[in-house]
């Protein structure tokens, strides 16, 4: 029975592996398409999406690609060169190099740390940077062959003409292919429209400087309006999200080279040499190059600081919420004018008899016991609810929007969990721990934290007279106030 289960998941891999591939190439397909039609009679693609849009492809794939992804994409660029009536011998030669330069920058951009490839690293630039200038290289090396016999000119200038427009499609496609988010899992989580972001006036400011910057080199021209971006671009980097700014800065440099070849922006220079293009082609690109740097360092940055926040804030051990933390997401949301108008309720729970377990089992073991409860006390509570453990084994809980009712069962759902729970203490040996809760509710505005939490704390020690292993709900008749 278990070797065919085994048998029927292999099948079905592979069939999704077969889809996958397929779709790999078809891609591949139509992405050729594309920068054969847009190129000029006669000579190769200026713009040639495909080869960065499959080395994003293959890197954002959970598993590496297999042979049949390798001969899918092979599959797309000879049928698109194909189409096109290039032949077999030529289209052959330009597949070779294409998959080259492809081969070369996943190769190296696959060993890299997640980090890195995401370019989520303060010298994660300098990488990719070098990483598709190999891969430029490498395509370079086999135009020194190839261009001479299919379309003429010297060998350096193959070299030069493959390293150029690979290094310039590289840079201004692939950041976006490697910072893409998860659109699913985006969507998964802005379900309502509630949950969507509300965009603010200095939100789209930089953006509306990016749009009219462009605008204000179409009305002057002059050698020096390709950079007047440049701030705009940088102002987008220090606030939009490292995806975002990637796919300014290619809207940026498409811009750029189009309104310049259709006259839409006039420089003052004269481009009737392809060595002349190329020129400009790799200096707006690399241009690009700044604002995608200052974003991946402000990404780094901002995750070191979440994650110094979230150290400061958090229990290193359970990973809720320590007393400090507690005490201020408790202000914070009791500051919010929906939460005032709201009945809220707080418990205290201390885990009974806590240092008996630590002397007779040890530390360890106690340490098992609180990670145990914590888990399991934040799997009973609701969405919005804070837990926070104040010190030792005392745990607090504030339910925003909590009626009395309502308190009181998820403070006794949390207890009979925990009762019934055996806790792994080591060596396979469980042992049985209980918990006793004190709940306060309150319906008025303008209590403290502190003073709910008193409140709370004792009924939490009216608990523990009773016998422990219970719940025991506060005096609500009248407003606790702080002594």
């Amino acid at each position: 029975m278990g070797s065919s289960k085994t048998a029927v998941d292999a099948q079905s891999a592979g069939g999704i592996d077969v889809k996958d591939a397929l779709l790999v190439g078809v891609i591949v397909f139509v992405c050729s398409i594309f920068g054969i039609y847009t190129a000029p009679p006669g000579v190769l693609a200026a713009f040639w999406p495909t080869n960065a849009v499959l080395v994003g492809l293959l890197l954002r794939r959970r598993h590496p690609p297999g042979l049949a992804h390798w001969l899918a994409a092979a599959t797309g660029y000879m049928v698109a060169d194909l189409v096109m009536a290039h032949g077999w011998p030529k289209s052959a030669m330009l597949t070779c190099t294409n998959l080259m330069g492809v081969v070369t920058c996943y190769l190296l951009l696959s060993r890299m740390s997640d980090d890195y490839r995401a370019l989520r690293h303060p010298r994660s630039m300098l990488r990719f940077v070098l990483v598709v200038a190999s891969g430029g290289a490498a395509a370079g090396i086999c135009g020194i062959f190839i261009h001479p016999v299919l379309f003429g000119g010297t060998p350096a200038y193959g070299f030069a003409f493959w390293f150029t427009t690979e290094l310039v499609n590289y840079i201004a496609i692939l950041p976006v292919m490697l910072t893409m988010p998860d659109l699913s899992r985006r969507l998964a989580g802005h379900k309502r429209r509630s949950d969507w972001p509300e965009w603010r006036i200095e939100q789209v400011a930089p953006l509306a400087a990016f749009a009219g910057s462009l605008w204000l080199g179409t009305q002057l021209g002059g050698p020096g309006v390709i950079p007047y971006p440049i701030p705009a671009m940088l102002w987008c980097a220090l606030t939009y999200s490292l995806f975002a700014t990637a796919g300014i800065t290619l809207f940026f440099s498409m811009w750029t080279l189009l309104a310049i070849s259709s006259g839409t922006l006039v420089i003052g220079a004269n481009f009737d040499s392809q060595q002349a293009i190329m020129s400009l082609r790799v200096g707006v690109t690399l241009t690009a190059l700044a604002p995608l740097t200052v974003a991946s360092v402000m990404v780094a940055r901002n995750e070191l600081l979440s994650r110094l926040k979230h150290a400061a804030s958090h229990d290193p051990m359970t990973h809720v919420l320590n007393r400090g933390g507690f005490m201020t997401h408790a202000e914070e949301l009791l500051a919010t004018p929906a939460v005032v108008r709201r009945p809220l309720a707080v418990l205290m729970m201390d885990i009974d008899f806590f240092k008996k377990v630590n002397d007779t089992h040890g530390h360890a073991a106690g340490d098992a016991v609180l990670v145990s409860f914590a888990q399991l006390a934040e799997g009973c509570l609701r969405g919005g609810d804070l837990l926070g453990r104040l010190g030792g084994e005392e745990f607090a809980v504030l339910l925003p929007g909590c009626s009395v009712d309502d308190a009181r069962a998820i403070a006794q759902r949390i207890c009979d969990a925990f009762a019934a729970h055996p806790v792994t203490v080591g060596d396979g040996a469980t042992l049985q721990s209980t918990v006793s809760i004190g709940v306060g509710c309150w319906t008025h505005p303008g209590t403290s934290v502190e003073a709910m939490l008193s409140a709370a704390d004792a009924a939490l020690y009216a608990a523990k007279r009773s016998g422990r292993n219970r719940v025991v709900l506060g005096d609500t008749r009248k407003p606790a106030t702080a002594t």
